[in-house]
């Protein structure tokens, strides 16, 4: 079945390189590293692991959307493969003061893919649009905008609501420029169905559920990109994708790979395995506002019982640092030390017990003061096998102590629902426990839109954590902050709360290990904490 499906996803992808290619009947033009006069590669297939809608700002669906469409969105900023900040849309000498008011400059000759220019107009739109959209993401980095003044067709002064010395990542690298023609006086984004940018590819086509593809855009200012067509076939099961991968079938893929594989695509001279620090956490979100999750004596209890370390290198061998309690990645500069979880199966008995659960049933499960079992609902993306296996050793470990764990495969819009709905904290949750991941916590705002209070700042705070102290330096000190040194000392504040209170379960960050077909391609470029599949990858060479 799996090779079934690999291969009815190639075809159609093939088809389509075909009819835009003018290859032979039956067979798919071979891309070369050498490319053509034009020093161009004609195309590569590269396999995406969800449907992602139109790849549009305002429907995409995963992390994995948001990868692809920088390909199609530009940013004013983005990080270079250091993840270093450097100007993208904009000229060099742009200018900040008390990181609340940045003055800045398009760089001539941007366009979107319609042949309209990109001016400062549509650049204001796009910040203050999604004001009035559903995206929480994008809605937040609009609400901290208090004004853009168009100073002339290319030049723009943004004010910020507060100051934050994190805008430049968290802000100007994220937020998708749009055109202003497209979206202007559409009430909800996501029933527009084009998707019109300014970046180095435009969608050709797309096939829901079976495939996109990119073509190049030969006139764009940072140069021709390398690679003429990219074909996406979608692609959600991690098994075919491998078979794809190692059959030569496909070139890439947005999804990493498992340590379990390393040597045998390390064998194969025409494909390269690029591994580099991950910056995407493992987690286990636990629903603060149920019964007894509620209780920060029994989240101390649960984080006691799971051999956090154990599982990271059961999944990820030497490939991973294991997370902490402070719930930032270790080898940051402002991480606070000390902070490693202890697994103590029982000290997690004696806290259970001082919490009045001492009575177990023929299973040896706790009954609570109802007499009813201690069971909890862990949901999972049934697509997602490590987060399953990870999830099937946390019900192992917790059973030791008594607390029965259900593990829950659901399709990942299903549990999107109940975590995250309509990615709106605000909205409230459904859940009880739930394996988890970001897309990257390089960010020195990670820890504050993940737990804070007031939910206009925690913006990614799906547990509904609260906490008087924690929520009190972020309101004195979070919004007035200018240096990354002062924002450095909060943090290190902040961290030693959330490793008492558990408010979830970091378990870490597995390296990023993904393969490439470098004799097809050479220009692969890995980035720090992000995918191989990004516009470094695709640039002309110097």
């Amino acid at each position: 079945m799996k090779e079934k499906l690999l291969s009815l996803l190639l075809a159609a992808v093939t088809v389509v390189s075909l009819s835009a290619c003018g290859g032979g009947a039956g067979e798919s033009p071979a891309p070369s590293s050498d490319g053509g006069a034009d020093g161009q590669v004609e195309s590569l297939t590269i396999a995406i692991t969800n449907d992602e809608n139109t790849l549009a700002p305002y429907t995409y669906v995963s992390a994995t959307g948001l990868t692809v469409n920088r390909l199609i969105y530009d940013t004013l900023f983005t990080t270079d493969e250091n993840n270093e900040i450097i100007p993208w849309m904009v000229e060099e000498d742009y200018t900040v003061e008390d990181a609340r008011v940045y003055t800045m400059t398009l760089k001539e000759g941007l366009r979107f893919h319609n042949g309209q220019p990109v001016t400062a107009e549509d650049v204001a739109f796009s910040f203050t649009y999604p004001a009035t959209q559903s995206v929480a993401g994008l809605r937040s980095i609009a609400n901290q905008v208090e004004s853009v003044e168009v100073l002339d067709e290319r030049t723009l002064r943004f004010t910020l609501t507060e100051s934050d010395v994190n805008f430049l990542r968290d802000g100007f690298c994220v937020m998708r420029i749009v055109c202003k023609s497209v979206y202007d006086g559409v009430e909800d984004a996501t029933q527009v169905t084009e998707s019109v940018g300014s970046g180095m590819y435009r969608l050709a086509d797309y096939r829901v559920g079976q495939y996109y593809r990119l073509e190049a855009v030969e006139d764009y200012f940072a140069g021709t990109p390398r690679v003429k067509t990219i074909n996406l076939p979608i692609m959600e099961n991690d098994s075919a994708v491998q078979q794809g991968l190692l059959a030569g079938e496909l070139d890439a893929s947005t999804s990493t790979i498992g340590v379990e594989v390393l040597d045998t695509f390390r064998s194969l001279p025409q494909m390269t395995v690029y591994a580099s620090a991950g910056y995407s956490p493992m987690l286990m979100n636990i629903n603060n506002g149920r019964p007894p999750l509620d209780e920060a004596d029994f989240r101390r209890a649960m984080a006691y019982a799971i051999d956090v370390n154990g599982i990271m290198g059961t999944l990820f061998g030497e490939y991973c640092l294991p997370g902490t309690r402070g719930l930032v990645r270790s080898d940051l500069p402002y991480a606070v030390p000390g902070l490693e979880y202890t697994y103590d199966p029982q000290a997690a008995d004696r806290l259970l017990d001082s919490l009045g659960y001492t009575e177990r049933n023929s299973g040896g499960i706790r009954l609570d003061q109802a007499g009813n079992p201690l069971e909890l609902e862990l949901l999972v993306y049934a697509n997602n096998p490590i987060r399953i296996r990870a999830a099937e050793l946390v019900a192992q470990q917790l059973a030791q102590v008594g607390i029965s764990i259900q593990v829950t495969a659901l399709e990942m819009d299903t549990v999107d629902a109940y975590v995250w709905p309509d990615f709106d904290v605000t909205k409230g949750r459904d859940y009880d426990l739930a394996m988890w991941g970001w897309g990257s916590s390089i960010s020195m705002s990670y820890l504050v839109q993940l737990c804070a209070g007031d939910l206009t700042i925690g913006s990614d705070n799906l547990c509904g954590y609260q906490n008087d102290q924690f929520d009190a330096l972020v309101a004195s000190d979070y919004l007035g902050v200018t240096s990354t040194e002062e924002m450095t000392a909060l943090l290190q504040q902040l961290q030693p709360i959330v490793a008492d209170d558990i408010p979830l379960i970091n378990f870490g960050f597995a390296d990023t290990l993904q393969v490439c077909n470098t004799g097809a391609y050479d220009g692969w470029v890995p980035v720090m904490g992000g995918n191989v599949v990004n516009i470094f990858s695709f640039l002309p060479q110097e």
